[in-house]
């Protein structure tokens, strides 16, 4: 069996880095080639992310991957609209929190 938790603390510290310094977002192939995976397996990550930003109500880190044509979060994304606008708007609010770099108690 695949442990997304797993996945996730280990995408977090990069997620988290590139927060911290305002870098671009990105892309889920980007990502996945740091962690050795298919990019595929992004949105199963992500989504372990994006739980817990929503459940401690903190801005969508997971707004930090995007596809490499549209420049947006998939259609798994639940972080804002999938908009450039809206993207634009959360990117900024993940850009003003300092995020820890070590992966927090995620949970599937």
């Amino acid at each position: 069996m695949i442990d997304h938790v797993a996945r996730a603390k280990r995408a977090w510290p990069y997620l988290a880095k590139r927060a911290n310094a305002g870098k671009e977002p990105f892309t889920y192939k980007g990502l996945c080639n740091k962690l050795g995976l298919h990019h595929r397996a992004a949105a199963y990550f992500l989504g372990v992310i994006q739980k817990y930003c929503k459940e401690n109500k903190l801005p969508a880190i997971q707004a930090l991957v995007v596809n490499k044509r549209t420049r947006l979060p998939g259609s798994g994304y639940h972080g804002s609209k999938r908009t450039k606008a809206s993207h634009q708007k959360e990117l900024g609010k993940v850009y003003a929190k300092k995020w820890p770099t070590k992966a927090p108690k995620l949970h599937a």
